[in-house]
């Protein structure tokens, strides 16, 4: 007894010095228990990729070659340092030919995949930002003909990881690194499916080439508040909240975005959409020979008059985003789409903080308005004296009118096989 006294009196006299020690203790604890998970999680999905390796193959059949973009510089340059560690010991444990591509600048990964020729497989090492211009460059290169285009993956590496975290979820340090080796073994086991693309022109700008993503479109004071978010770093983790606090009441955000919108319905395939296809010049003397697949036929054999159809609206709200399937889950036997959410035209304050809340833990914001459509061309009415951006798969483009259309399932893409 006179010890647990004594030792009492020891902690009251030392009351700093203990507090110290305890949250010390309490850490290194918490770290020691994270690592040897991470390392025992690692350790199975080894054994995993190593029975791939270990895979006889016929001498007559090269071994699979993959072609990685790296960005170096995503996610406060920690992406080669997390790739290195959780991603390329799985891929050459599989016995893959691994060639690695880094970019250097923003545009990069659009210039390399322009001119890229030969890979089996294009695997994407960064976020949202690489992501998008690897599919623009690959889809320029080879004008959208499904013939040439390869599959993709993606490891999220990146800040923003729209695509990639709604196939390989993880919030946590170990449920980041399973996200990780999960997107590894879906590119060395091969488990794919199509995903949809959009392709967004700029009109009345025949010269400027098109732009392809495959998340969403962002444009407004949310928009504004989310890309300012690391100039608050001081306030560490709690950045993402406080940029809704002290942007909440400034007039440099968009809070009147106004526009006239041109949409036509959704449509499950016709001969309307196979039209574009016919006009498209073979890249190749042989392939005016080759049989259409079945799908191609049976579209063009279906007259759907209501896909011709468009339909006029103004919009006037301080919120507009616009998401494809990819990131929205469709219903089963549900035609992709275009998803688009119209906020309300003034929000108060605390509403917006709310709100902007909402987004940042993973929940959806509230709209006035939704619309479902196909293709959509949004003609700008704005100041001129005003800078405005949408944000395109996380990158900044000047507001211009543009035309989006839908290309439902062009790209193969690797997933999870329960995100089939």
């Amino acid at each position: 007894m006179s010890f647990v006294i004594k030792t009492a009196k020891t902690i009251r006299n030392n009351w700093k010095k203990s507090t110290f020690l305890a949250v010390a203790v309490a850490w290194g604890g918490s770290y020691s228990k994270n690592y040897f998970d991470i390392q025992s999680l690692m350790r199975a999905y080894c054994e995993r990729a190593a029975w791939y390796g270990q895979q006889t193959i016929p001498v007559t059949v090269n071994s699979r070659h993959i072609t990685v973009i790296l960005n170096p510089n995503a996610n406060k340059r920690k992406a080669q340092t997390e790739f290195e560690k959780y991603c390329a010991p799985l891929l050459h444990l599989a016995g893959i030919n691994v060639e690695i591509v880094k970019t250097n600048s923003e545009g990069h990964a659009r210039s390399l995949m322009e001119n890229l020729n030969g890979a089996e497989a294009i695997v994407v090492a960064g976020g949202d930002g690489t992501l998008s211009e690897v599919v623009t460059g690959l889809l320029r290169r080879t004008n959208e003909n499904t013939n040439a285009l390869v599959p993709i993956g993606v490891l999220p590496l990146g800040k923003n990881n729209t695509v990639s975290r709604s196939l390989f979820p993880g919030e946590t340090k170990l449920e980041k690194v399973k996200s990780l080796a999960d997107a590894t073994m879906a590119v060395i086991e091969e488990i794919s499916k199509q995903i949809d693309v959009m392709k967004i022109e700029i009109m009345n700008d025949e010269d400027k080439k098109p732009v392809y993503a495959i998340s969403d479109i962002k444009w407004g004071a949310y928009r504004d508040a989310e890309v300012k978010k690391d100039n608050y770093w001081v306030f560490g983790s709690l950045r993402k909240y406080a940029t809704y606090i002290f942007n909440g009441f400034k007039s440099s955000l968009s809070w009147n975005c106004q526009a006239h919108l041109l949409y036509s319905p959704p449509c499950s395939g016709c001969s309307n959409c196979y039209k574009i296809q016919d006009i498209q010049p073979k890249s190749k003397w042989f392939q005016g020979y080759i049989k259409e697949d079945q799908d191609t036929l049976k579209y063009k054999q279906i007259n759907n008059p209501h896909c011709n159809q468009m339909v006029e609206k103004d919009i006037a709200t301080s919120d507009f985003t616009l998401l494809t399937s990819n990131v929205v889950p469709k219903k089963i036997k549900d035609v992709s789409k275009l998803n688009i959410f119209i906020g309300p035209e003034k929000v108060e304050y605390f509403d917006f903080i709310r709100q902007g809340w909402k987004t940042e833990r993973g929940e959806n914001r509230e709209f006035k308005e939704s619309i479902e459509a196909r293709t959509l061309e949004i003609h700008p009415q704005i100041r001129l004296e005003k800078e405005s951006w949408f944000s395109i798969d996380s990158e900044e483009y000047e507001v211009k009118p543009v035309k989006i259309t839908l290309l439902p399932n062009l790209l193969k893409m690797y997933c999870k096989k329960d995100t089939l």
